[in-house]
């Protein structure tokens, strides 16, 4: 079974909790002729998810629109402006978020409060109190055993695109393998099946931006998973790193070779910016520490006027030198906004969560999370998270792991053993290359 990539071994999607109800609602939408809002994420996992939200209901005639939140304006999540905005001006009487929405409670409730309800697709760590959406499918929610719990957003997407079309869409899993890559989660389960699938669709047709990146990018070999993890997940990111993540969408969805190919000549020159800023960045960080006592902190918390869309990768690095929990923050009018990477497996959201009153908004995972805060509390922060990590030091050893699945000696490594291994093939989170 771990080697197979057949779709009867995914599960049936109306095992997720309120997908009966999402699709009812749904369906209702479209035989009524009522506009319907896809509200995404700025991210690979996001653009991906919402086109194949989006994909699926133009198949059933749905009139329907997508909005891809601004990271720099409108923030991680529902933004009630926004949802507003939708509501009055637009039309909009039903919104499905994709790849977010399960803590975005403010935005939610204005929505339902004027009449127009939400569904929730997201697969992001749940808060204690869930937003009082119309439906929330979540393949961790508490009140459904859904059998593999670590979908990528896009995952849960085709998942509601299963149901709705009453197919297995298997035209789809292009889309589901970039974001499920992109978004490093566990290449194990369903996960792999969707992977394995994409990946072949990938070569065998892929889409025309697609197409023009991989030419731009020189890539003439078969496409795997480290093609899209080091090549077209990165370059997808740095859209919504460095602009608007709308282009990526309509790159995703371009269907003529010239809009294709001056899209994707655009997300190459995203990507170059991105490297260069976050290079600076990078150094200035690191002078930061190293000229103060900061270094000294169980928890490192820099901030400066720095460029919001690439904090995650400016932590990451900083994690990678440090081998310690990083903030890395940019001050705005007195709020700090930024991002948060953990290291081996002390839990940043379940630490954040304990002084969630200290925050404006946070959301994230086990190793990395999105929050802003008044400037007023970073000493209070500061000092909670340096006693978590104090903590954690004490009851667990600071060192990453390997497991030793076979002990053999180097005459038995022969290139047909080598060569071999491509069986196993996708490798990623849960399941490393060996």
């Amino acid at each position: 079974e771990f080697l197979s990539d057949k779709p009867s071994l995914t599960y049936d999607p109306f095992l997720l909790k309120d997908m009966y109800e999402g699709v009812d609602l749904i369906m209702m939408a479209v035989e009524t002729g009522q506009k319907i809002c896809i509200y995404g994420d700025y991210d690979a996992d996001g653009m991906t998810s919402a086109s194949i939200v989006k994909e699926s209901l133009e198949q059933l005639g749905a009139e329907c629109l997508i909005y891809l939140p601004n990271r720099f304006t409108d923030g991680y999540g529902p933004n009630a402006s926004v949802y507003k905005y939708f509501i009055e001006q637009q039309g909009v009487s039903l919104i499905v978020t994709v790849d977010n929405g399960v803590a975005g409670h403010e935005a939610i409730d204005l929505a339902q409060s004027m009449g127009v309800d939400v569904i929730v697709t997201d697969h992001h760590s749940m808060p204690e109190v869930l937003p009082d959406a119309y439906a929330i499918v979540h393949p961790e929610h508490p009140e459904a055993d859904y059998p593999f719990k670590q979908l990528a957003g896009c995952g849960v997407a085709f998942k509601l695109a299963h149901a709705l079309l009453e197919i297995f869409p298997d035209f789809l899993l292009d889309l589901v393998a970039i974001g499920t890559i992109a978004d490093m989660v566990s290449i194990t389960d369903e996960n792999r099946i969707f992977v394995k699938q994409g990946l072949e669709l990938i070569n065998e047709d892929p889409r025309i931006g697609l197409k023009m990146l991989l030419e731009l990018s020189n890539i003439d070999t078969k496409v795997d998973e480290q093609t899209i993890g080091f090549y077209i997940g990165p370059k997808l990111n740095s859209i919504g790193r460095m602009d608007s993540a709308k282009l990526g969408l309509s790159f995703l969805m371009a269907e003529d070779t010239e809009t294709a190919r001056v899209l994707a000549e655009q997300i190459e020159k995203y990507n170059i910016e991105r490297k260069q800023v976050t290079e600076d960045i990078v150094k200035d960080v690191i002078s930061q520490i190293e000229k103060s006592n900061k270094k000294d902190n169980n928890v490192l918390m820099i901030s400066g006027n720095y460029h919001e869309g690439v904090l995650g990768i400016v932590a990451s690095n900083i994690v990678e030198k440090y081998q310690r929990p990083v903030f890395i923050m940019n001050n705005k009018d007195g709020v700090l906004k930024g991002s948060a990477r953990s290291i081996f497996d002390f839990n940043i959201y379940t630490a954040m969560n304990k002084i969630s009153n200290l925050f404006l908004a946070f959301g994230g995972h086990t190793l990395a999370a999105g929050f802003s805060f008044d400037e007023n509390n970073l000493d209070q922060i500061q000092d909670f998270l340096n006693s978590e990590y104090e903590e954690y030091k004490k009851n667990n050893e600071l060192k990453s792991t390997k497991k030793i699945d076979i002990v053999t000696s180097l005459e038995e490594i022969s290139y047909q053993f080598l060569n071999s291994l491509e069986i196993l093939k996708p490798f990623g989170m849960d399941f490393e290359k060996p």
